[in-house]
């Protein structure tokens, strides 16, 4: 009786053991699918060219500009909004990064950093962007200054760009409802309007540079214009569009440039122009647009398109005094690319992974 009640006693621990071991090993995989999970929402680093992977706890990552050592990075970190609420500083040689500024919005929107060899801007907004305060970042010192004054109500200070030691912005004034492009000089200060626009929609609030040069666009009795200011000679060139609607304008080098025209119907199609200063030759380098999500250029006369429900990049180059398409950038599911300061930074999102790319050199 004795043996039974042993034997009864040792089965009873043993399928309590199977139990206990199958109880742990399913909360041992529900717990990596849970990191897993966890971890596909959050974005990876891979620099290309220092063959490293870094894993970073942003589930955001907007806005992106690099130089050789150094990528800065809107990030969400704990955001009240789930937007960008910071900026990193991203070192490529240590693989560290460190916040250099923090959204001063209860519910903020941290994005358009623009960078080059001595300075930095970007914009803090609220999560509607009804408040903008752009700032700009002395490279050497890391000391930070508002670009104009912050949270104002009687004007609207958009996103700035850089030209060396320049830094231009559209200036809108709310009341009046007139839009100005601003200049300052960050050597001395010293700001001031050098063009009143007449119109200011989604279509010419961005602005673009390169050499010394800013390019903008405008729109007046019923046809679009291109301007060309050299901020050094104060000379600018108008040149009158055969679109009525046009912008996005980015400048590929002194002379020439790319924009989109948009339809003024109901068919939303869009068109991509490359017009040259110099010659006047304007070219319908691509038509039958619908959607465009990412329009970059690159230093050496090379242009990133990324449009309707294309998987890849295509590229395009100036040869001869044309644009001309080159090839797919087949890396799949890129949402946004910069192109500037000889660095190349990608930002891919796939069912795996968030990811943002770094290499010096854009290849396939």
């Amino acid at each position: 009786m004795k043996k039974k009640r042993l034997g009864i006693l040792g089965l009873i621990v043993v399928v309590t053991i199977i139990l206990f071991i199958g109880l742990k090993l399913v909360q041992s995989e529900e717990k990596a699918d849970v990191t897993k999970n966890k971890n596909s929402e959050y974005f990876q680093i891979v620099d290309k060219d220092m063959d490293k992977k870094v894993d970073v706890p942003f589930t955001s990552i907007t806005s992106y500009r690099g130089n050789k050592d150094i990528v800065y990075m809107s990030v969400e970190d704990q955001s009240p909004s789930g937007l960008d609420n910071k900026i990193i500083q991203y070192n490529r040689k240590t693989q560290k990064y460190t916040t250099i500024f923090k959204s001063k919005f209860e519910n903020p929107s941290v994005q358009g950093i623009e960078l080059n060899n001595n300075w930095m801007v970007w914009v803090d907004c609220d999560e509607f962007g009804s408040q903008i305060n752009p700032y700009i970042m002395n490279l050497d010192t890391k000391e930070i200054q508002p670009l104009a004054k912050e949270n104002d109500k009687n004007f609207q200070n958009d996103f700035p760009i850089l030209i060396g030691n320049y830094v231009a912005w559209i200036k809108k004034d709310i009341q009046k409802e007139k839009a100005y492009i601003m200049l300052k000089n960050l050597q001395t200060n010293e700001t001031k309007s050098i063009f009143d626009l007449t119109t200011f929609t989604f279509r010419n609030m961005s602005l673009s540079s390169t050499d010394g040069k800013l390019l903008f666009t405008d729109e007046k009795n019923k046809s679009g214009y291109l301007y060309l200011y050299d901020v050094k000679s104060k000379e600018m060139k108008e040149t009158k569009s055969p679109y009525e609607q046009i912008g996005w304008a980015k400048l590929i080098n002194e002379q020439q440039l790319v924009y989109l025209s948009f339809a003024n119907d109901s068919s939303n199609n869009k068109k991509l122009i490359f017009y040259d200063f110099s010659s006047n030759n304007t070219q319908e380098a691509l038509s039958n647009i619908t959607l465009v999500y990412s329009l970059e250029k690159d230093t050496k006369n090379q242009v990133y398109l990324g449009y309707d429900e294309n998987e890849y990049l295509e590229k395009f180059r100036v040869e001869k005094n044309k644009l001309v398409k080159v090839e797919e950038f087949r890396v799949p599911n890129i949402n946004g690319i910069s192109a500037k300061n000889g660095i190349y930074l990608l930002h891919q999102d796939n069912s795996s992974r968030k990811k943002i790319i770094i290499q010096n050199k854009l290849t396939n």
